[in-house]
């Protein structure tokens, strides 16, 4: 491949990443506002619902803001809280390679893994809405996308 067809695929490249992340963004506000609103789980502190957390990373921005700032609202409402020994708890996404976007969906405490598959998975709610909201989520994505390429 010669350079200047290198170049114009990476332009290319970036182009659309550029172009879907609203709608990425768009679906991402989806399935954070599902997770949120779920009654799946009973809330004891608050600290889940507060924190849940839905965005959109990739290798120009990894959500690291938007996780810190969800881990702080976690720790917040869980300051002082005796109802359990439940902790916020701090993990940065390092994953999307060159080319790729995800949408994350995650809460910053160190009891969503026990959340997720308590009671066979009894209070799950993360895949739960994902799955929920793919298809509204995918279709903001897809709007966007052809609104950037008219």
């Amino acid at each position: 491949m010669s350079d200047d067809m290198l170049a114009n695929w990476r332009r290319l490249t970036k182009g659309t990443l550029d172009a879907i992340r609203p709608g990425m963004e768009a679906g991402a506000d989806l399935i954070e506002a599902e997770a949120a609103a779920t009654t799946a789980y009973r809330g004891m502190s608050g600290a889940t619902r507060a924190a849940t957390i839905a965005y959109v990373a990739d290798t120009s921005d990894n959500g690291d803001a938007e996780i810190v700032a969800a881990y702080n609202t976690a720790a917040g409402r869980l300051q002082g809280f005796q109802g359990h020994e439940g902790q916020a708890f701090l993990t940065l996404v390092r994953g999307p390679k060159p080319n790729e976007a995800w949408i994350i969906l995650t809460v910053p405490t160190d009891y969503i893994i026990s959340l997720e598959t308590e009671n066979a998975g009894e209070k799950a709610f993360v895949a739960d809405s994902l799955h929920s909201q793919a298809p509204q989520a995918f279709q903001a994505l897809v709007s966007h996308l052809r609104g950037a390429w008219k």
